[in-house]
């Protein structure tokens, strides 16, 4: 894919370096002099300095043929605008709008109008606001949040010592919203399992569930054999 990157901050040097490191082309966009100097000397991709709320900025990197563009200013009147122009320009193009202000994202999620122009919306406050939330209440999961829906997907490792180590996925006994969507041996060969998969002794487990469940997973998948 090639995606163009509005801003050279913290987000969109991380976004672009990951990007890259997946192996798509990446341009970035940045206003500051300095900044678009400094991030030339940190990706392979173009680094052009210069306003993405501009029609000829974004010409000059190829929005007529980008995959995707990403607007990841702090300042969300740019984003926006940088927005609905890289639509104007590219109708096929993926757009993904960053909002620093969490308020404001719900609006360009429901009003039908707003999404002609916006097919991603993110606000990085939310997410990380979120991630602190769950740990400090629910702590010790490695977690991916899906806040929208009201779910994460965990992780669990399993030894020699792990009550469950051993055991069919049919006699873990848990939670109905809960479900093992994948399970790895101490070799990293990933299984998609049923219900008569035995877990391995030494791995991986992976478990979407619902936030309501978690600690019941929790207890379950963490519980160490007697002596």
């Amino acid at each position: 894919m090639y995606i163009i990157i509005m801003g050279a901050g913290r987000i969109g040097t991380l976004v672009a370096e990951m990007l890259e490191n997946a192996g798509h082309d990446v341009t970035i966009i940045e206003m500051d002099k300095e900044r678009a100097k400094e991030i030339s000397e940190h990706i392979t991709g173009l680094v052009i300095e210069g306003d993405a709320t501009d029609q000829k900025v974004l010409e000059d990197a190829n929005i007529k043929k980008a995959n995707a563009f990403a607007a990841l200013t702090g300042r969300d009147d740019a984003n926006i605008l940088a927005c609905i122009l890289a639509k104007h320009l590219n109708p096929n193009i993926m757009t993904i709008l960053r909002i620093t202000d969490p308020t404001k994202k719900k609006v360009f999620e429901e009003v039908k109008e707003l999404k002609t122009y916006f097919d991603i919306v993110v606000s990085p406050e939310a997410i990380a606001a979120s991630y602190i939330f769950r740990t400090l209440v629910t702590p010790g999961f490695d977690r991916v949040l899906l806040p929208k829906e009201g779910a994460e997907i965990i992780q669990f490792q399993i030894t020699e010592d792990s009550e469950v180590a051993g055991k069919p996925v049919k006699e873990l006994g848990l939670p109905k919203d809960s479900l093992i969507i994948a399970v790895y041996d101490e070799k990293g060969n990933l299984v998609i399992p049923s219900g008569d998969t035995v877990l391995p002794t030494r791995g991986q487990v992976v478990i979407f569930a619902k936030n309501s469940a978690l600690q019941e997973v929790k207890k379950i998948m963490e519980a160490k054999r007697r002596e």
